[in-house]
């Protein structure tokens, strides 16, 4: 029986073939791998999981067994104390925290300690610390909730028909969230505006606080007696409404009324802060503080330093191991990329993850960020991006470098180099000279304006004052005068200041008579005429 061709239109093309043939591979390559190398396992232990437990340097590492929690006790103690992360070798760092954390004052012959808070420090590699418009919008956060909690505590029903279990479960709740609000606040990093913008909307209420927040915009209620949400449902409970005072009996009452609209008051000169400030905080800003940039850098190098971690296990599970991996060369094809050991370029990023980028921070500042930070860690990103993209000449690499979790682990490894670059670009600073605040330059007069040879004494020099401001105290300051006829006349520059050149004039010969411009050269800038005919020669 003959069969029917197939129709043109559901054939598939020499291209399609070719794609699906390259899919089917592709799907095929992961099992390949399985089936050519083992699969490794690694006993992983991160926080809270209970293999973990505190390194010296702060990071996650597997519990050994009992011990660990004393060490765990006296890292959280030495953060809470000092406002800082605890670092083996950094004695610079802890003199400092230690420093900033206790105040010594002399009394009566001996020295007493006192410990200062530092309330809005965070704990990180990098001494990040919540700054600018965060520090901003949580120092207020924390005295509206200092101020704001007794007041709370103290206030009570006017309505007698109010139950008390009803009161102190509403109570309770305004209390829990206020204090979430204020804590969220000084989060490490940046608070999540999501939260932020959800607690101030179950504070207030739509009405007041709609959903999605907008930066700058105005609250849309600000009036205490106007307020819903958690506020406004404690007013009402409470019967504490300005507006309607049926229940206001004596001074005690309209004070318990008037703390009422204090809290209210602050929570919402809380929120137009907050709005005020929210464009500083988002993620994806321009302008980051610098302060907050470091917790968000610190965390972004740890992640590097696993990516790299990474890299070696999945190398470790197709067979090229440490050993190898220092004769692993890679020749990289016209990309400008010198040669370099796989290895070699390992612990180049580990070590720039968990050393020289740090102390690029540490010591550079924002300069070191702008001028160093990035440019090392883009170039890092790019060298793998060409492991990735096989730009590699012989000598052959090993079969196991191009399976499926190899190259999946270095793209990893690309994209958080990428993310490092991204979050340290907005971070720059620009090293200017001292400006100058000097008079703009000016030429106001000559004198004396006229000369005449008849009055002149034979064989003597002439002096002359030129008058103005800005005048640069340098060797290339001059002053020409030019006649109309084409003489032209160089005095010899005796004094400068800003204000006056005093110039000393050979004998001027008969043949000089005429109007004269004056040209000035401040500092080598020209300036032609800078006055018209202000010297006169006579006979």
């Amino acid at each position: 029986m003959a069969t029917r061709p197939t129709p043109l239109s559901t054939a598939p093309t020499l291209i399609q073939a070719k794609r699906m043939n390259a899919a089917a591979k592709a799907a095929k390559q992961p099992l390949t791998d399985i089936a050519a190398y083992p699969v490794l396992t690694e006993e992983v232990g991160y926080a809270p999981s209970p293999l973990a437990r505190p390194s010296a340097a702060g990071l996650p590492v597997p519990s050994t067994g009992a011990g660990s929690s004393l060490g765990q006790v006296i890292n959280r103690a030495l953060s809470d104390v000092l406002g800082w992360k605890v670092k083996p070798g950094d004695a610079k760092g802890f003199v400092g925290a230690l420093t900033q954390a206790f105040t010594l004052k002399e009394v009566d012959g001996h020295t007493e300690s006192t410990w200062v808070p530092r309330t809005y420090t965070v704990q990180t590699d990098l001494n990040g610390q919540i700054a600018g418009a965060q520090a901003s919008i949580f120092s207020r956060g924390k005295v509206a909730l200092d101020q704001s909690l007794p007041l709370l505590d103290g206030l009570y029903k006017l309505d007698p028909e109010a139950t008390d279990e009803d009161v102190a479960a509403i109570k309770a709740v305004v209390k829990s969230q206020l204090t979430e609000l204020v804590n969220e606040l000084g989060f490490v990093g940046g608070p999540r505006i999501t939260r932020v913008d959800q607690y101030f909307n179950l504070l207030l209420g739509s009405t007041t606080y709609p959903l999605p927040a907008t930066a700058f915009a105005p609250l849309l209620q600000n009036d205490a007696d106007q307020v819903q949400g958690t506020l406004g449902n404690l007013r009402d409970l409470l019967a504490l409404s300005f507006t309607n005072q049926d229940f206001v009996n004596s001074v005690e009452d309209e004070a318990n009324l008037s703390n009422f609209r204090v809290i209210s008051d602050y929570v919402t000169s809380l929120a137009q802060s907050w709005l005020n400030n929210i464009n500083y905080l988002n993620l994806n800003t321009t302008t980051p503080f610098f302060g907050t940039q470091l917790v968000l850098l610190s965390r972004q190098l740890s992640v590097v330093a696993e990516s790299v971690d990474e890299v070696r296990f999945t190398l470790d599970s197709v067979f090229v191991g440490p050993a190898e991996r220092q004769t692993v060369k890679l020749n990289f094809v016209n990309t400008g990329f010198a040669p370099i050991f796989l290895e070699d370029l390992l612990t180049w990023i580990q070590n720039f993850a968990t050393e020289e980028g740090p102390r690029l921070i540490q010591d550079g500042g924002k300069f070191g960020v702008q001028n160093t930070f990035v440019q090392v860690a883009t170039k890092l990103s790019d060298t793998i991006d060409q492991i990735i993209n096989a730009q590699i000449a012989s000598p052959p690499l090993p079969p196991g470098f191009f399976t499926q979790r190899v190259q999946l682990s270095f793209r990893d490894l690309s994209e958080q180099l990428k993310d490092l670059a991204r979050l340290a670009k907005p971070i720059s600073h620009v090293i200017t000279p001292q400006p100058d605040f000097g008079l703009p330059f000016t030429v106001s007069s000559v004198a004396p304006s006229s000369l005449s040879l008849r009055t002149l004494v034979p064989n003597q020099s002439v002096m002359l004052r030129v008058r103005g401001n800005g005048f640069v105290s340098d060797v290339n300051t001059a002053v020409t005068f030019t006649a109309n006829g084409g003489n032209t006349l160089i005095p010899t520059a005796y004094f400068q200041s800003e204000s006056v050149l005093v110039l000393t004039m050979p004998t001027i010969p008969s043949t000089a008579v005429g109007t004269y411009d004056v040209n000035v050269s401040n500092g080598g800038n020209n300036v032609t005429p800078a006055l018209i005919g202000a010297l006169r020669i006579t006979t």
